[in-house]
């Protein structure tokens, strides 16, 4: 008996030993992943106003937030510390915590797992997929909260679920979960629909000591309180939140990245693929009564709940079909998908799951990591325009916040096309103009936009002397507009019949 049990000790410390050591090898190529092409792009929209924000004296840095953002102050708080104590707002920079946080999201992962699942496959094949996750990559790429608040929302659960069966310490684990859903409520309002759920398991949990519930709960609401006034603060500035009205209501095309959060990234490969695997997986989990996961009413909440949440509140109005804000959701659903592949019967269904999840993973990481770059290439274009442009040249961009905000943070000054100054600045003739356009690129449609680009400043008494094209997925391009002569501009108002060989001639020129 002893022999016996002194084998199965060994063989226990060894699968606990190769799991560990998977466990670092998952966490370093996640970390590589992250890492890889980190400050290649450009700021994005989004991430030039949480940098803008975070570089506010600490006195300003709650008003900025106020009239700034529509989020919680902890990630920009961070943010503010993080780039005054590095002395660097360089995109790296930046971002270079994101890229951590998701690497430790996958260690993050693996313990959740391991709480709700007895077998160590679960854990690392969940470990696995945050890893490979475009997702997750999308975030840790980010100068934004969405990973952080992932990161604490998967360490509450873990930390408070961990506490209902500790042997010691069961107080400091539960204080550690509330404590990390504090921070979560703190980094992202999404993050209650989390606390909201594991506040009510907890509630209902006889193995805690009653004022160990009441403190826990009530701890949460306390810190959910403290931020309605902020709340209704940012609600007043961006009523209607029109920045994201228009991409975030419900749609056939929302609905789905909605669900497939955790397989969606910065392109859409494989969307509906991606959407069958992670509904299969969430039906799977709500209907097996195999007892592989320890508290699936909870994990089902959670993966399940709240998409369909953000869906049932976006139908009322508030425009939350964004699959960033369903990131608190992810980890959950991450950690459903490796127990159906486990769960699943016949067990072909299970690999399956497990095929179609690595296969959408896969391509969204192929179409993650290219050399074209992925947000508008607006400091590229700056230095550009530094390097070539005279006294007295005139920059012309749209009005788009999309690419207007990063050309103005990277130094940009335009004046915005479709304005009366530039009406006026065109027909003086007197400036070089520098037009900055978005969505070119080397195709046959990019082709034909140019050659109606040398028209229009023909037409106007200009032409066309530079074009250069900053690649990513949607591209920009910078045309420079030279004054033609007089004469030049005389013979072409004459018209077509009377001078057509000279217009020829002008514009082989």
């Amino acid at each position: 008996m002893d022999g016996a049990t002194t084998q199965a000790t060994v063989l226990a410390h060894a699968s606990a030993w190769r799991s560990r050591l998977a466990l670092s090898a998952l966490i370093g190529l996640g970390a590589a992943n992250f890492l890889w092409q980190l400050g290649s792009s450009s700021y994005f929209v989004d991430e030039v106003e949480s940098v803008a924000v975070a570089l506010h004296p600490f006195s300003g840095l709650l008003h900025a937030i106020s009239t700034n953002e529509i989020s919680p102050p902890g990630y920009f708080v961070f943010l503010h510390e993080w780039l005054g104590r590095v002395g660097s707002s360089a995109e790296w920079v930046a971002r270079l915590p994101s890229a951590l946080c998701g690497a430790a999201l996958i260690g993050a992962v693996y313990w959740l797992a391991s709480v709700l699942c007895a077998r160590r496959a679960i854990a690392l094949g969940a470990a696995t997929l945050t890893a490979l996750s475009p997702f997750v990559l999308e975030y840790a790429q980010l100068a934004q909260e969405y990973v952080f608040v992932m990161l604490a929302v998967t360490v509450a659960v873990a930390a408070t679920l961990h506490a209902q069966h500790a042997e010691s310490r069961r107080a400091l684990w539960l204080t550690g979960g509330a404590a990390a859903a504090i921070l979560a409520l703190w980094l992202h309002y999404t993050a209650g629909l989390v606390v909201v759920a594991l506040c009510v398991w907890v509630a209902t949990r006889d193995a805690f000591p009653r004022r160990w519930r009441g403190a826990f709960v009530g701890s949460c609401v306390l810190a959910g309180a403290i931020l309605v006034p902020l709340l209704a603060k940012q609600n007043q500035t961006f009523h209607g939140r029109p920045g994201v009205a228009a991409s975030a209501g419900v749609t056939t095309t929302t609905v789905e990245r909605i669900f497939a959060t955790p397989l969606d990234g910065r392109v859409d490969a494989l969307r509906v693929l991606g959407v069958l695997v992670t509904v299969g997986a969430l039906v799977i989990l709500v209907a097996s009564r195999r007892g592989i996961v320890r508290e699936r009413r909870l994990l089902a909440a959670l993966a399940a709940g709240v998409p369909l949440a953000l869906l049932v509140l976006s139908v009322l109005g508030a425009h939350l079909m964004l699959t960033r804000y369903a990131a608190v959701a992810a980890p959950f659903m991450i950690v459903a998908i490796a127990a159906a592949v486990v769960a699943a019967r016949p067990r072909a269904l299970g690999v399956l799951i497990a095929a179609g999840a690595l296969l959408v993973s896969g391509a969204g990481l192929l179409a993650s990591h290219r050399t074209r770059g992925f947000y508008l290439d607006a400091r590229g274009v700056a230095r550009y325009i530094r390097a070539h442009e005279r006294p007295g040249d005139v920059v012309l961009a749209s009005t788009a916040p999309g690419s207007a905000l990063p050309l103005l943070y990277y130094g940009v000054r335009p004046d915005w096309i479709g304005t009366g100054t530039t009406t006026t600045l065109a027909s003086e003739h007197e400036h070089r103009l520098w037009v900055i356009e978005v969505g070119w690129d080397s195709s046959p449609t990019a082709t034909a936009a140019l050659e109606y680009a040398r028209s229009a400043a023909r037409s106007l008494g200009y032409r066309v002397a530079r074009v250069r094209v900053f690649p990513a997925v949607a591209s920009l391009v910078v045309i420079l507009d030279v004054p033609l002569t007089s004469y030049t501009r005389r013979v072409l108002a004459r018209g077509p019949a009377r001078h057509a060989g000279k217009r020829s001639q002008i514009s082989r020129a």
